[in-house]
C-alpha cells in the first residue's frame, strides 16, 4: 500500500511537473504564432492596393483623401501669401489727387507765395492744410489693402464723384478683383442740374466710352433719390452681383450731399463693409457735415439707451449698423456692423429733415 501509495504520489507530482514546464512553453508558442500573424498581416496590408480604410470602432478613414487632404493643406502653408499692392504708389502713377499733398507740402512750405493753396487754407495754422492734394493713402492701405490681392473675395466697390477718372483708375490697379460702379454729374444729359456750359469732365477719361458701353460709369446725380435707386436696384443689386462692401465718396462736397450718400447707402452695404467719406475739411461748402452730421455720428456711436441719463440717438436709421468710425485729416471711415444690409424706403434713405438743425439738441440736449 504504501509503495502503491508512493508510486501514485511520485506520478502525480512528475505530472504536475510536466505541466508547470509546459506553460511557459505555451506562452511562448502563442508569442510567436501573433508575431508572426502581425508580420505577415503587416507585409500584406502594405502590398494590397485595395486596402484604403482604417477602421476604428465607429468610423471609417479613407486614406487617399487624407493624404490628399495633408498634400493640399502643406501646398497652402508653403505657398507666399498673395502679395498687396501699395495705394500710395498707385495713385501717383494715375495722377489722383488723393496722394498729391505728399509731393506739394515741401514745396508750400518752401515757396508757400506760389506753391501753396491760393485760398484761405494756403494760409492755415496747420501745415498740412496749406498744399493742393491730401494724404489718403494711409486710410486707403489700412482698410481696403485685403482687397488689393489677386486672390481676393469678390465683391462691389462704388464711386460717387468720378470727376476725370483719375482716382476711380488708382482704385482699378489697386483693387483687380473687384467690381467697380462710378457715379458722375457732368456726364448726365444735357438740361439737368449740369449746365452744358460747365463741360463733360467724365469724357476726358480715356475709359470713359468702355465704362459707360460696360454700365459701370452711371451718370447723374447721387443726391438725388431716384437716381440712387435706380442704379442700386437695375444695375448693382443683380442676382449675380458680388456684395457691396466699399463705398466712397468723392463727389460735390457739399454738405447735404455728403449726408446723403451716408443716409442711403450705409444700410444697404454688406456687414464688415465700409463707407468712406473723403473732403470733410473746413471749406464752406463741406463743413457741418464736420461739425453737425459727424459728431452727432460719433455720439449714436457709444449710445447704450440708459434711461437714467436720458440717452437719445441722433440718428436711429444708423445707430443699429454702426460698428465704428475712424477718422484721418479730412476723411473719415464708417464701419458697418454684422447686422444685415437692408433696402430703407425713400424717408429712410435720405437724411432727416432735422438733420443738421437738431444737431446741438441731440448732442447737448434737454433731452426728453
Amino acid at each position: 500500500m504504501v509503495t502503491i501509495t508512493k508510486e501514485k504520489s511520485s506520478t502525480s507530482r512528475t505530472t504536475w511537473y510536466c505541466r508547470r514546464a509546459a506553460i511557459p512553453v505555451l506562452l511562448l508558442l502563442l508569442l510567436f504564432v501573433k508575431v508572426q500573424y502581425y508580420e505577415e498581416d503587416s507585409s500584406n496590408h502594405d502590398n494590397r492596393e485595395d486596402t484604403n480604410m482604417i477602421r476604428g470602432s465607429d468610423q471609417q478613414i479613407n486614406i487617399p483623401a487624407c493624404k490628399e487632404e495633408d498634400q493640399k493643406r502643406d501646398k497652402e502653408a508653403s505657398s507666399p501669401p498673395a502679395p498687396e499692392r501699395d495705394f500710395f504708389e498707385i495713385a501717383q502713377k494715375t495722377g489722383t489727387d488723393k496722394v498729391e499733398a505728399h509731393i506739394h507740402l515741401p514745396l508750400c512750405l518752401k515757396d508757400p507765395a506760389n506753391s501753396c493753396l491760393g485760398n484761405s487754407l494756403g494760409t492755415s495754422d496747420r501745415e498740412a492744410c496749406r498744399p493742393w492734394g491730401h494724404f489718403y493713402d494711409t486710410i486707403y492701405n489700412r482698410w481696403l489693402k485685403k482687397y488689393s490681392t489677386d486672390n481676393a473675395e469678390p465683391a462691389q466697390f462704388l464711386e460717387i464723384g468720378f470727376f476725370t477718372g483719375k482716382g476711380f483708375e488708382a482704385y482699378s490697379e489697386f483693387m483687380p478683383r473687384l467690381e467697380k460702379h462710378t457715379m458722375e454729374i457732368s456726364c448726365m444729359e444735357p438740361g439737368g442740374k449740369w449746365p452744358e456750359k460747365w463741360g463733360n469732365f467724365a469724357s476726358k477719361s480715356p475709359d470713359y466710352e468702355a465704362l459707360r458701353a460696360a454700365k459701370r460709369l452711371h451718370c447723374g446725380d447721387a443726391s438725388e433719390y431716384d437716381f440712387l435707386h435706380k442704379i442700386w436696384t437695375t444695375e448693382m443689386k443683380r442676382p449675380d452681383a458680388p456684395p457691396l462692401k466699399i463705398v466712397v465718396d468723392d463727389a460735390s462736397h457739399i454738405d447735404y450731399h455728403m449726408a446723403t450718400s451716408l443716409f442711403f447707402w450705409f444700410p444697404r452695404i454688406e456687414p464688415g463693409g465700409i463707407l468712406v467719406v473723403e473732403d470733410i475739411q473746413p471749406s464752406s461748402e463741406s463743413n457741418r457735415f464736420r461739425t453737425h452730421i459727424l459728431p452727432q455720428v460719433m455720439k449714436d456711436l457709444h449710445w447704450c439707451g440708459d434711461h437714467s441719463l436720458k440717452d437719445t440717438r441722433c440718428f436711429p436709421t444708423i445707430q443699429p449698423l454702426l460698428a465704428g468710425v475712424h477718422c484721418e485729416m479730412h476723411i473719415c471711415v464708417f464701419l458697418r456692423n454684422d447686422v444685415a444690409s437692408m433696402e430703407p424706403d425713400e424717408e429712410a434713405s435720405m437724411p432727416p429733415k432735422d438733420a443738421f438743425t437738431n444737431a446741438q439738441k441731440c448732442l447737448f440736449g434737454p433731452h426728453e
